[in-house]
């Protein structure tokens, strides 16, 4: 347990706006800061930083809190993690404590073996032969397999022996993932593999990559599997390195040799996905240190390579990426491609990568038979749509230019066809956006409260209670000394009497700082809570009146729920239909 003492000093000494800045650029708007969302895809700013509360709130997806909430989202840690995070940007010392985690083994414990294991297959890689064959054939000098840290797992038990050494138990290595267990007992999860140690941006090994070196029937590649460690969804191969260099432009490449190639070639902005299509996590940490937002896609140009660049290419545009595909012509991936023709030229490549209107326009191109009317006109449907979505009249113009020429269509057709599929976007997104606040409204969808919408008037007046008592610590005093006749028991959404017993647990504390109850909700659930405080910050939201009107709102909702529940039960012990 870290003490709440200790909780504030480290939060008093992270200035929100100052800890957020490292992250988001923003701009002053009145008493308050704003700047785009980091958390979802924006053009217009809705992310406001209020430094009046040390809290932030996005008007856009919801999220919202404290210092600790926005790093514990950001970067994708715990709730102690977070707090160490800005305790070691402070220079407040935390001790570690004893206390096991919900996996059974300590983050910080498995990035100790993590940081032995990669030591131990670096090693290894010294004395196994057939590993430096292979690094030899693949071109891999000697400063770059030590640059990269690369190893190589021994085909027995080795591994297990030398870690037992260190003191780590069976247990503690199966929960690493750097072993597995079955009936004939413990076993090296990594066998005879090339290992690539993967390290977050902090610098930890928080995982690894194995390939084979032989041409056996084993999976080509084998990552470790997830753990309190290691999300591949989260992280990027190499991200460590290409973070300082990666500003103005990213490269995001398949896998591990074509970022080591690329690198030893001296492009040290390239990254690779984790043996997965690209994720909504990657995509977030490729913005997050991409300030320009350019991004280009190389990825292998066979079949497989061209469907993952398809589904790479969709998330990184959703997540406000400017994207670029790079089409690698006379090489199967940029490894090759680089070993056959030099970095000049890959760096002359690179300068013909194709955007997003040419990427989609020729995936396009390349279904249809334009030669014959039929497809033409599909062909030239889907293409004035898809121009139809950029928002920028200069880039319509453009594309209705190019698109002119390569279908052999009027320049005038082409931009009549576009109109009219704006208009007909422009009313579906319109639409669609009024469909989003209704459902909003009556709490369709709702992932952190999902009994609000069946409960609309009690978890209206729930959230109105909460919110005041958050905001007004004299309301808290006055539910929780017994001046008012108001118990979880009136509550009828669990998520709102969930907030409502931890907010009591808080008061019994002596504490009315809300940020503590990060240890117990996770980050989204945290920014409904601050939203229930935030939409209560009126003069009105104060008075006697307001509040006694929504507790008793509350006690008549509950009320009518209870008598409906004794009705249905009443006649199903009679025997009576009760379906309607």
């Amino acid at each position: 347990m870290i003490p709440d003492s200790v909780i504030e000093e480290i939060k008093s000494k992270n200035e929100i706006s100052s800890v957020i800045s490292a992250y988001v650029s923003l701009k002053k708007a009145g008493s308050n800061m704003q700047g785009l969302c980091p958390f979802h895809n924006e053009k217009t700013p809705s992310f406001t930083v209020f430094e009046s509360t040390q809290s932030f709130h996005c008007f856009g997806c919801g999220a919202g809190g404290d210092v600790i909430t926005f790093i514990r989202k950001i970067e994708n840690l715990t709730y102690v993690e977070a707090i160490r995070f800005l305790a070691a940007k402070c220079g407040i010392n935390i001790p570690e404590g004893d206390g096991n985690h919900k996996y059974g083994v300590r983050k910080s414990r498995i990035l100790e073996m993590n940081k032995a294991a990669a030591r131990f297959f670096h090693t290894a890689l010294l004395y196994s032969d057939e590993a430096k064959a292979y690094l030899v054939k693949r071109g891999l000098s000697k400063s770059t397999v030590n640059h990269f840290g690369l190893g190589y797992a021994p085909g027995r038990n080795e591994l297990i022996v030398h870690m037992k050494k260190l003191g780590y138990t069976e247990e503690e290595l199966t929960y690493a993932r750097l072993a597995g267990k079955n009936e004939k007992g413990i076993f090296s999860f990594f066998r005879n593999r090339l290992m690539f140690p993967i390290i977050d941006t902090s610098g930890s090994v928080i995982g690894f990559g194995g390939r084979i070196i032989d041409n056996s029937s084993k999976s080509k590649y084998l990552n470790t599997p997830e753990t309190i460690a290691f999300n591949k969804g989260k992280n990027l191969f190499a991200m460590n390195y290409a973070k300082d260099y990666c500003k103005d432009e990213i490269i995001i490449c398949e896998g591990y040799m074509d970022v080591i190639a690329l690198h030893a070639a001296g492009f040290k902005n390239a990254v690779a996905s984790l043996g997965t299509a690209l994720t909504k996590g990657q995509a977030e940490l490729i913005k997050r240190y991409t300030v320009s937002g350019k991004a280009i896609l190389s990825y292998d140009s066979d079949g497989a390579g061209k469907e993952a660049a398809n589904k790479g290419f969709r998330i990184l545009t959703e997540n406000g990426l400017d994207v670029r595909i790079l089409r690698i012509k006379g090489a199967k991936d940029p490894d090759e491609y680089i070993k056959n023709y030099g970095a000049d030229a890959f760096r002359e490549l690179l300068k013909s990568s194709e955007n997003k209107f040419d990427f989609i326009m020729n995936n396009i191109l390349s279904k249809y038979d334009i030669l014959t009317d039929e497809g033409k006109i599909k062909a030239a449907n889907l293409i004035c749509a898809e121009i139809a979505a950029f928002n920028s009249s200069v880039e319509r113009e453009l594309y209705a230019e190019r698109a002119s020429k390569r279908l052999g269509i009027s320049k005038e057709s082409i931009a009549s066809e576009i109109k009219k599929q704006a208009k007909k976007k422009m009313t579906e997104s319109t639409s669609e956006y009024k469909k989003k606040l209704h459902d909003k409204a009556i709490g369709l969808g709702d992932r952190i409260n999902p009994e609000r919408s069946a409960n609309l008037k009690a978890a209206t007046a729930e959230e109105a209670i909460l919110g005041i008592m958050m905001l007004y610590p004299e309301r808290m005093k006055e539910v929780f000394s017994g001046k008012s006749d108001l118990t979880e028991d009136d509550f009828v959404t669990s998520f709102n009497k969930r907030v409502f017993i931890s907010l009591k647990k808080m008061y019994e504390e002596g504490n009315s700082d809300v940020g503590v109850l990060g240890e117990i909700f996770t980050e989204e659930e945290m920014g409904r809570i601050y939203e229930m405080k935030l939409k209560r910050n009126g003069l009105e939201s104060s008075s006697d009146e307001v509040f006694s009107d929504n507790i008793s709102a509350l006690k008549a909702e509950k009320a009518v729920n209870e008598t409906d529940i004794e009705k249905i039960i009443k006649a199903k012990l009679s025997g009576k239909n009760t379906d309607k």
